[in-house]
């Protein structure tokens, strides 16, 4: 059950607010395509380290209370794999990924392999980074919060996500997980 605690609910409403006022600060005004899919290639890395992390910790259905049960293996089953792969990404093909200037993957498997290795890297990166559980966790959220049923808060998480991403893109999620980063 959510709290009922008024620091608990003015943070939320902080928070909900803070998305709006994003979202009107962008409202009205377009973004070329490499703003808005890639930030314009320049998220500084303090930016890209609270992305991740928020991202991260979002990222696997039910890890807040993994991390409640089970501790630091949490840590150990998902974040070390995790973090030796992105080591190993910025050592070995970070460079390389920069210099083609691309926005996707597909984008590079096009380029050398075809359309159709494209539209199975499409596919294959739309199934790893479906929002799905995301959408699940902040529906759950919502319906625990509000105390509604758990179908329209999904519905109404969905909405609010597309909300403030529409006008932004990257940049925007970018910013506000930073905000997130802190109050994790």
């Amino acid at each position: 059950m959510f709290s009922t605690s008024v620091l608990d609910w003015a943070l939320v409403i902080l928070y909900f607010v803070f998305l709006g006022a994003v979202w009107l600060r962008r409202l009205g005004r377009p973004l070329p395509a490499l703003d808005y899919l890639v930030a314009g290639r320049r998220v500084t890395l303090p930016a890209f380290v609270a992305t991740l992390v928020t991202t991260w910790y979002g990222g696997i259905l039910g890890v807040g209370e993994y991390s409640w049960r089970y501790g630091l293996s949490n840590w150990l089953v998902f974040g070390v794999p995790y973090y030796i792969g992105a080591l190993l990404f910025a050592l070995l093909f970070a460079r390389r990924a920069r210099e083609e200037a691309l926005y996707t993957l597909p984008d590079l498997l096009d380029r050398h392999y075809g359309r159709g290795p494209a539209m199975m890297g499409a596919l294959s990166v739309f199934v790893v980074s479906a929002p799905a559980a995301y959408v699940l966790m902040l529906g759950t959220l919502f319906a625990s919060m509000f105390r509604l049923p758990l179908v329209p808060c999904i519905v109404a998480a969905s909405l609010f996500s597309v909300f403030y991403i529409y006008n932004g893109g990257l940049r925007t999620v970018v910013f506000t997980d930073q905000v997130q980063f802190v109050l994790m």
